[in-house]
């Protein structure tokens, strides 16, 4: 079990408003957890994530029986330049691919 700080917890919510705030200013769509951020720029799409699509669709099956849990959260005929980063990057990533920066997969300018 994790203890915060009533500091740590705050600055926490404020971030998150930030990065909320953000997308919604930019038109970016973002997962509920606030994990994977996806939007577009002249056409092309972007999924910036702290977890690969792969891991996302890991819970889909059953581990041990290979039963379907449920369906799988992304299509793969889905064509999208997939950033590997933490949410806190959101702002960054997103202005450096608006200003025609190119990324490595985590997000880097290269």
């Amino acid at each position: 079990m994790r203890y915060y700080s009533r500091t740590k917890a705050r600055e926490y919510a404020q971030e998150m408003e930030r990065i909320e705030s953000f997308c919604t200013e930019n038109g970016i769509n973002a997962s509920r957890s606030l994990d994977s951020f996806y939007f577009s720029i002249n056409g092309v799409k972007f999924r910036v994530s702290n977890h690969t699509i792969e891991a996302s669709d890991r819970g889909m099956r059953d581990s041990l029986t290979g039963e379907k849990l449920r369906d799988s959260y992304h299509n793969h005929e889905d064509d999208f330049v997939c950033i590997t980063a933490g949410k806190t990057r959101i702002a960054e990533i997103y202005t450096a691919l608006k200003n025609g920066k190119e990324l490595t997969k985590r997000g880097y300018v290269k």
